[in-house]
């Protein structure tokens, strides 16, 4: 596996580990202290403490969270990556309700010397209507 390989390889890992967690550290745990993040709901932070805290509080109310990956694009450039994903995610709250979301995913990337670490990350579901996840490529 060459280098690029191992890069792009890393970076979808680490996205992949945030999509599983359940609670605020470990959902941040890649992240560069300076990270900018735009959030599904209307929330955006700069920093960590912010985000971790939401993220605290929203997992509180869920009995579970499941996430698929439906689609998958990852490129490296040098120290740089990004992973775009687009997401079905299953929710059980703990009052017994279920909920379902359809999201895309925007994770940048930078080298740094403690490895990968996320400096920006943009959520958002899809506005009028219902969509499939699917990316329409020519």
């Amino acid at each position: 596996m060459t280098t690029a390989e191992q890069d792009k390889e890393a970076i979808i890992s680490i996205v992949r580990e945030m999509a599983e967690s359940m609670t605020g550290e470990q959902s941040t745990r890649h992240w560069a202290s300076e990270v900018l993040w735009f959030d599904i709901p209307p929330f955006a932070s700069r920093g960590v403490a912010p985000a971790r805290k939401l993220f605290d509080d929203t997992f509180a109310n869920f009995e579970s969270c499941k996430v698929d990956i439906l689609e998958l694009d990852a490129t490296v450039n040098g120290d740089m990556g990004i992973v775009c994903t687009v997401q079905s995610t299953n929710i059980v709250l703990k009052s017994g309700a279920t909920k379902h979301v359809m999201a895309r995913q925007t994770d940048c990337f930078a080298r740094r010397e403690n490895g990968w670490e996320l400096i920006h990350q943009h959520a958002s579901v899809p506005a009028g209507g219902e969509w499939d996840g699917k990316i329409t490529t020519v």
